[in-house]
C-alpha cells in the first residue's frame, strides 16, 4: 500500500463514482481515480486542488482523498464550517449557535431561537431592530439596520 501526495488536473463526475486526473510527486500523471464521498454530501474538487492519492498494487487501481483547496478554506475558525466555492459558508459555532453567509458576504446568524439577518449581534457596533410582520413585530427575526 503506499501514499502519493496529489493535486487536480480534472475530474469527471457524471458517473456513479467521481474519476479525478491530477499529478503525483515528481508529475507523475495519474489518470481516473476514484473518489468515493459520504452519503448526503457531495463535491466537486477545484483543478489544482491538494490532497492524497492511494494504492494497493497497480497504480491503476488508485483513489484519492483529502482534496481541498487551502487558498479558499476559511483560517482559524472555531467550530465547523462549510464552505462554497464562491465564499459562501455556513459556520457551525461552539455554543450552538449557526452563521451562513452569502457570496455577497451577507450573513444570517441564530442565536438560540432568534435569526439576525445582515450581520452577527456578537459584533460590536452592530444594532437589529425586530422584522415587522402582519401580525406585528417578530418575536424571532431581526434585521441588521446599523
Amino acid at each position: 500500500m503506499s501514499l502519493v501526495r496529489f493535486r487536480v488536473v480534472s475530474v469527471k463526475d457524471d458517473g456513479p463514482i467521481q474519476l479525478v486526473t491530477g499529478r503525483g510527486e515528481g508529475g507523475e500523471r495519474l489518470v481516473d481515480l476514484m473518489r468515493f464521498q459520504p452519503d448526503g454530501l457531495t463535491t466537486r474538487p477545484d483543478v489544482g486542488a491538494l490532497g492524497w492519492a492511494q494504492f494497493a498494487g497497480s497504480r491503476e487501481r488508485g483513489v484519492v482523498a483529502g482534496l481541498e483547496n487551502p487558498d479558499k478554506r476559511p483560517k482559524d475558525q472555531p467550530g465547523k464550517v462549510l464552505y462554497g466555492p464562491d465564499g459562501q459558508k455556513i459556520d457551525l459555532k461552539p455554543g450552538g449557535d449557526i452563521s451562513m453567509t452569502s457570496q455577497s458576504g451577507t450573513p444570517m446568524t441564530t442565536v438560540g431561537d432568534q435569526v439576525y439577518l445582515g450581520g452577527d449581534p456578537a459584533t460590536p457596533g452592530q444594532t437589529f431592530a425586530r422584522v415587522q410582520t402582519l401580525s406585528g413585530p417578530s418575536p424571532f427575526v431581526w434585521a441588521r439596520i446599523s
